[in-house]
């Protein structure tokens, strides 16, 4: 019986890629959806205008970044995630549903901040920040444990376990702070940019220590067989 045609649980990434791509895309695309051109009233300049719709900016660019940071983290993945499976293509989509919910969040905080329910706009996107740490952990987790990788050097790819294990521990933090302190928990975002914006380096970086570490037991554990 010819099985050319059938579905092959194994094969490569491409498509993922190229569906998870343009998810992306319409997400940040949506995100510009909420900046509106201001209305000049009487005896204002628009730069007056423009500068009295600063939610509208703040949340884009806390939104872009967001997304920005996924994209970044996502493509890293499947540089090194070679093959799929049905779980890995759920474990996806959940990642993706988060990504598209994210424009919402970002609405919320536009309309919403500096106002009585800051709090709660806050805290929505926070929310939304967490399940987004815990999509990019379990899609990783799952695929370096189902062998789904590329023969990678070990250090590197327990590297990357800790980076994106890390990012559900920080997002998690995130949101629970952000119920009692806002300007803690943006300061956390920032922080959380910084260390997840370039995954190569750090898991690069992450890889030489446990390298260093492992060099470090063999050389001491010679020096007491020796001795």
């Amino acid at each position: 019986m010819d099985t050319s045609n059938e579905y092959n649980p194994s094969e490569g990434t491409s498509r993922v890629e190229a569906f998870s791509d343009g998810v992306f895309a319409i997400a940040v695309t949506l995100l510009v959806l909420d900046i509106h051109v201001p209305t000049v009233k009487d005896n204002q300049s628009l730069f007056q205008a423009l500068v009295q719709d600063w939610e509208s900016y703040l949340a884009f660019l806390i939104g872009f970044f967001t997304l920005l940071v996924c994209w970044i983290n996502h493509h890293y993945m499947f540089k090194v995630i070679s093959r799929t499976n049905d779980t890995l293509l759920l474990l996806n989509g959940f990642k993706l549903l988060v990504v598209s919910f994210t424009p919402f969040a970002t609405a919320l905080i536009s309309k919403y901040i500096a106002t009585a329910q800051q709090q709660t706009s806050i805290s929505v996107y926070a929310g939304n920040f967490f399940f987004m740490g815990s999509a990019m952990t379990s899609l990783w987790v799952y695929a370096n444990k189902k062998g789904l990788t590329i023969s990678a050097d070990k250090n590197v790819l327990q590297a990357a376990t800790k980076l994106y294990v890390l990012a559900s521990v920080l997002s998690g933090l995130i949101f629970i702070i952000s119920f009692f302190s806002i300007p803690v928990s943006l300061v956390l975002f920032g922080i959380m940019f910084l260390v997840f914006v370039f995954p190569n380096d750090r898991i690069r970086r992450l890889a030489q220590i446990q390298e260093k570490k492992i060099s470090k037991n063999k050389n001491l554990t010679l020096t007491g067989t020796n001795a």
